[in-house]
């Protein structure tokens, strides 16, 4: 059987503190790079990990939508996904209640079957979930799960850290999920303005050739694309190339401002 990514222990060579900062820096380094949410995430999984000298998994409600968003390991994953699956388990428990639950020894605690099967399997004996506090205007719900192929209780000053670097995280998914968003809503806000240039400029062409206006004009065109079963604006670019032997340009083919 696989081998959990653990290490012997939690992380002391360089203290909690400065673990946590370097943590914290690395997601701002991350946030300032408009990094996507999923590449966020394996960061503060990975973060936890160390921190816990053990395995980590993050389970994430972004809206109406809850998965398992991330994981220092396959076999930590599989036990959050036996979890959601079942709908039921220390994670989503800890999430709902808004509070800590650790298991000592998973042998040991008969809630949540089907999570402590797999649990079990993966080699995991001590788990706690780590649910980060509730803000006013952060849509995200996000509970970190730590997982140790050995039993006992676990170290309250590890437990307080990734308590609190929850929280952090949370407030960070929160604002890395927003930028996405603006991200592909400004995306499909050029396609658009791009494809009704285009559209404009072969609009131009058929009046001329069919010496109209502009509404029959494309009603011709808009009659032309479901007749050869192809996109309007497909068809318009076809229309503009032939007519002017390049591919049609559009003011709003917007270039990134280079990074300073």
């Amino acid at each position: 059987m696989a081998q959990p990514g653990t290490t012997d222990g939690p992380v002391q060579d360089t203290g909690p503190e400065a673990w946590r900062v370097g943590a914290l820096d690395e997601i701002q380094e991350l946030l300032v790079s408009s990094v996507p949410v999923d590449s966020l995430l394996d960061a503060i999984v990975g973060h936890a990990a160390r921190r816990a000298g053990g395995s980590a998994a993050i389970t994430v409600r972004l809206g109406r939508r809850t998965a398992v968003a991330a994981a220092s390991d396959e076999l930590a994953a599989a036990c959050d996904r036996a979890e959601q699956e079942a709908g039921e388990g220390p994670c989503l428990d800890a999430s709902r209640a808004q509070r800590r639950i650790t298991v000592p020894d998973v042998h040991d605690d008969p809630r949540w079957p089907a999570w402590r099967e797999a649990t079990l399997a993966a080699g995991f004996c001590a788990t706690a979930a780590l649910p980060a506090a509730r803000h006013d205007g952060v849509d995200v719900d996000l509970a970190i799960d730590l997982y140790h192929p050995r039993p006992g209780e676990w170290d309250e000053d590890v437990l307080g850290d990734v308590a609190r670097f929850a929280d952090d995280a949370a407030r960070a998914v929160a604002v890395a999920a927003l930028a996405q968003e603006q991200r592909r809503t400004n995306e499909d806000l050029r396609s658009a303005m791009a494809a009704r240039a285009v559209i404009d400029q072969a609009l131009g062409v058929v009046m001329a050739q069919n010496r109209c206006g502009p509404e029959e004009a494309f009603d011709i065109l808009r009659r032309a694309s479901q007749a050869r079963n192809q996109k309007m604006r497909d068809l318009a670019a076809a229309i503009v190339a032939s007519v002017s032997g390049q591919e049609p340009h559009s003011p709003h083919d917007f270039q990134e401002r280079p990074r300073r």
